[in-house]
């Protein structure tokens, strides 16, 4: 009697045993598949972000081929247009400094020394700047900057403060000149530099002058 008595006790304890071992085995397996669809949502996610950075990598490609084709055919077209603006405006300089086109008029052109009236001179060439400016940037901010060199105002000292005073002057002058000639007026800004952004550090004659510089469009 006893040894049944045993051997069904210990059949209890296989049976516990076995489904404690069977429950354990199961939530490895449930532990096992999340773990496998995290991986592969993962993988999934990376390769998305794979298949997007290869498509910008593509597309930088495009564009820097495209620009380096564009580059060579915009400087031509930008150096015969400064060529053709030259020809127009002979008696200005046209050049391109930081990246903007300046139209220059020197003093010996515009002005006598220590004046802001224009000379009769400056009207030709004014009146071919005005043409320009209405043709080719009619709905552009015109700047109209005043130079002047180093030397301290003498003569003309009971109407010009400075030399500042001087280039603002100046600007304007022209400024009214080309509004005259049909360039809007709310384009345009003047601004007066004096000495303070010398063109030529050698030549000072080469730092009294006016620049028309054409901008942005107007907003």
């Amino acid at each position: 009697m006893q040894s049944k008595t045993l051997i069904a006790f210990l059949s209890l304890v296989a049976v516990s045993m076995f489904g404690s071992c069977t429950t354990r085995y199961q939530d490895l397996l449930r532990d096992r598949d999340a773990e496998i669809r995290a991986l592969n949502g993962r993988i999934y996610q990376l390769q998305q972000e794979k298949e997007e950075v290869e498509a910008r990598e593509a597309a930088a490609r495009r564009d820097l081929e495209e620009a380096r084709t564009k580059a060579p055919a915009e400087a031509v077209a930008q150096t015969n247009d400064l060529e053709r603006l030259r020809r127009e405006l002979d008696g200005a300089s046209v050049d391109l400094r930081d990246g903007r086109l300046r139209i220059g008029v020197e003093d010996s052109v515009t002005f006598d020394s220590g004046s802001a009236a224009l000379k009769d001179s400056s009207h030709r060439i004014l009146q071919k700047i005005a043409t320009v400016l209405k043709r080719e940037f009619s709905g552009n901010r015109v700047y109209i900057e005043g130079h002047t060199d180093t030397d301290p105002i003498d003569k003309s000292k009971d109407k010009f403060r400075s030399n500042r005073h001087l280039s603002m002057e100046r600007a304007d002058a022209v400024a009214r000149y080309l509004i005259g000639q049909g360039v809007p007026e709310s384009q345009i800004v003047v601004v007066g530099y004096g000495q303070f952004d010398p063109k030529d550090a050698r030549t000072k004659a080469r730092n009294r002058r006016v620049e028309i510089i054409p901008g942005k469009p107007v907003r």
